[in-house]
């Protein structure tokens, strides 16, 4: 999470984070950093009255992106889920999307999750665990019906009051970041300009090119059953890239 003179980002894993970072703290006016994925319900009362930016991205293509960075990065949500590693993508990403359909295995993972995050989070001296700003707490009340990634995206944008929230799509980064800067009057420098004309993306995931490749037609339907209320906010599709 960072503040700004006119905007708040919240960045939410795997959807451009590292590269809006380095340019928003780089460039932004009055930008200082909060927390790193800090959730907005954190956010300062001093800084209450800003709107609010984020990123989506198209939930099949997350999925293809989480699993090779979490896994190369040994992620600790990652590790839980795929026990250490030793599980495929299919194996994977469905016991991501079925954290909250209560059976055994998911209430037994839940647990694990739970007593390996950390019960509180300093934002001053975090631990291995600390991201994405997930505590105790918020596995031991993971609700059903919903993908991780649904389930994240939605604990990260939640507030406790009404806010101005606007989002873009990580599949128009460049294009949606300068709409959003201008949106909240955020001035527009010639190094802003060329920044998001010519930078180079910055942390991405050693995956496949295409997502669709990665899919069996059951874990599409599973991504497009679990996370149907980001794909339809947003209007996304399987083949959409």
């Amino acid at each position: 999470m960072i503040v700004t003179d006119h905007f708040v980002y919240i960045h939410v894993s795997r959807t451009g984070g590292t590269f809006l970072n380095r340019l928003i703290l780089d460039q932004a006016p009055g930008a200082r950093m909060i927390q790193y994925h800090g959730h907005l319900e954190r956010l300062p009362a001093a800084y209450s009255h800003l709107p609010v930016i984020g990123f989506a991205r198209n939930p099949w293509d997350w999925y293809v992106s989480m699993f090779h960075d979490y896994r190369r990065k040994r992620q600790f949500v990652f590790q839980i889920i795929s026990e250490q590693g030793t599980l495929d993508f299919e194996s994977t990403v469905a016991r991501f999307l079925n954290l909250g359909n209560g059976s055994g295995e998911s209430r037994e993972l839940l647990r694990r999750l739970a007593d390996a995050a950390p019960a509180t989070i300093d934002t001053r001296r975090p631990g291995r665990n600390h991201l994405p700003g997930l505590r105790s707490d918020h596995f031991s009340n993971y609700p059903s019906g919903i993908g991780y990634y649904g389930w994240l995206f939605n604990l990260m944008f939640r507030a406790g009051r009404e806010r101005n929230i606007l989002f873009g799509r990580f599949e128009n980064l460049r294009d949606d970041a300068l709409r959003l800067f201008e949106e909240t009057g955020t001035p527009i420098s010639k190094s802003i300009a060329d920044y998001l004309g010519a930078a180079p993306a910055l942390n991405a995931s050693p995956r496949p090119g295409n997502f669709a490749d990665a899919y069996s037609p059951a874990l599409k339907s599973l991504v497009g059953e679990r996370e149907r209320g980001l794909i339809e906010k947003f209007g996304y599709r399987f083949q959409q890239r």
